[in-house]
């Protein structure tokens, strides 16, 4: 079987399943720092789960750029990790509500070490299928770090037993991490950039049809009680202007650049983990439009996605000095630095004056931004055309 359209399946699999668990996270009873950041055990839950998947797929996806094809017994075995995949979203939940239920912790450590059992066992059937391939032969993947993972959860499970409860959830954490820092390891620059592309693409219109869910509906068919709802269609479209603006950025980002490599692929996954809270914190927003601590949140929120943005420009910008269009196009961060500003201006007004100023400052810096990107690319198509 050719991998392209199974690549495509598996990714947009793994896409859903580290954007849907934000809807399993509970809105705060009120509009203060105590209240949302007692749901902190949700949050590290979503994100050791948004790791594990991003780890995941960079295995995956370096995998696949050395093989052609994958057998029905591959197949077979990428199919179970898929459906363990799946299960994530509501056993993290669950744990994240029972973070001292040994039951919970169990399930859950379960669930991570079948998966990677799973995945190791995907990997094996892929080179024993295609044990011929210098290619793949180049690859060398070295099977303890396939291991490792899997040997720090089951030490999880004997000081979740022994000592500490929580210490499955804490070792499935580690293993993420320590996991990473291995990859990272990896200097490898890849010229094929179509299947990160796709990737993002998918994150982003998956996080822009889940903030639409979250709007509640309207308490009658008339007219009066859709207006009651007004605050939640304005901070929809926020949002929404938002997140597209981000999907723009990578659309331009990525028509020029020609390299990528692990940091840079973390960097922008990292970013992409910040904007999946916008359908969280859009809904906390608008329930407490007027209050500003949820538009205080969500400027910060707005903030780190613009620093992560231009880390990932710089990153790329290193790793292609010789793309004389990527350094044109992104010569300064000018940009980055005045949404940042703007938005922490606002913030300032929105804590003496008025707190949706903070918000309504997204739109702005936005707007600003579409200005000078468009300076930009205008710079690019003169420059094609010497």
């Amino acid at each position: 079987m050719d991998t392209n359209r199974f690549e495509t399946f598996y990714d947009a699999v793994l896409a859903i399943v580290i954007t849907v668990l934000v809807l399993k996270i509970p809105q705060p009873l009120s509009a203060d720092w105590g209240a949302f950041f007692s749901n902190y055990t949700n949050f590290v839950t979503y994100f050791i789960v948004f790791l594990a998947i991003i780890n995941i797929w960079y295995s995956n996806q370096k995998l696949f750029q050395h093989i052609d094809d994958i057998n029905n017994r591959a197949l077979i075995t990428y199919g179970i990790s898929i459906f363990l995949f799946t299960l994530f979203p509501y056993f993290a939940s669950w744990l994240s509500m029972n973070l001292y239920s040994l039951t919970a912790e169990i399930i859950f450590g379960l669930i991570i070490i079948f998966a990677n059992i799973s995945h190791i066992i995907s990997v094996v059937v892929v080179y024993g299928a295609n044990a011929t391939s210098d290619k793949l032969k180049e690859l060398n993947i070295q099977k303890i770090h396939l291991l490792i993972p899997f040997l720090i959860i089951l030490i999880g499970f004997v000081v979740s037993f022994t000592i500490y409860t929580p210490g499955i959830y804490l070792a499935c954490l580690l293993s993420v991490i320590i996991s990473i820092i291995y990859n990272k390891r990896d200097k490898k620059e890849y010229e094929d950039t179509e299947r990160f592309e796709a990737l993002i693409d998918a994150i982003i219109a998956i996080i822009l049809t889940i903030i639409a869910l979250e709007i509640p509906l309207a308490a009658n068919g008339n007219l009066e009680g859709l207006m009651e709802l007004k605050l939640e269609f304005i901070a929809y479209a926020i949002s929404f202007i938002v997140c597209f603006n981000v999907w723009n950025f990578s659309y331009n980002l990525f028509s020029i650049v020609k390299k990528i490599n692990y940091r840079s692929i973390w960097t922008i996954s990292l970013g992409l983990f910040f904007l999946s809270m916008i359908p969280y914190l859009t809904t906390f927003v608008a329930n407490n439009f007027n209050a500003f601590i949820p538009q205080c949140i969500y400027g910060i929120d707005f903030i780190i996605i613009n620093i992560f943005c231009l880390v990932a420009t710089y990153e790329l910008k290193r790793i292609d000095v010789s793309n004389e269009f990527l350094q044109a196009a992104f010569q300064n961060y000018n940009t980055y630095g005045l949404n940042i500003l703007l938005t922490i201006i606002s913030m300032i007004i929105g804590y003496l004056y008025y707190p949706p100023t903070i918000i309504m400052s997204c739109i702005f810096t936005i707007i600003l931004t579409w200005i000078l990107m468009l300076k930009k690319i205008n710079l690019l198509h003169y420059l094609k055309l010497q």
